[in-house]
């Protein structure tokens, strides 16, 4: 799926950008131009930063939440 229609960018790449540690709109916006034009994009891939960041916790973080859970 192409989320900015402007710059031709697919969800596959912001995705890599978020696997590779990209975590901004901004960061979005200079690594692969998605954003920078008419911005109509932008709620769309604030949506993808936050569905990574829910989808991808670290480890450790799951660990605490597993033990708070069983106390």
């Amino acid at each position: 799926m192409i989320v900015c229609v402007c710059k031709g960018v697919a969800c596959s790449k912001i995705r890599a950008l978020l696997r590779d540690g990209v975590d901004s709109v901004e960061a979005v916006r200079a690594s692969c131009g998605a954003g920078t034009d008419c911005g109509s994009c932008r709620s769309t891939i604030e949506d993808m930063i936050e569905e990574h960041h829910e989808t991808s916790a670290p480890l450790s973080t799951l660990r605490l939440g597993r033990a708070s859970a069983s106390l």
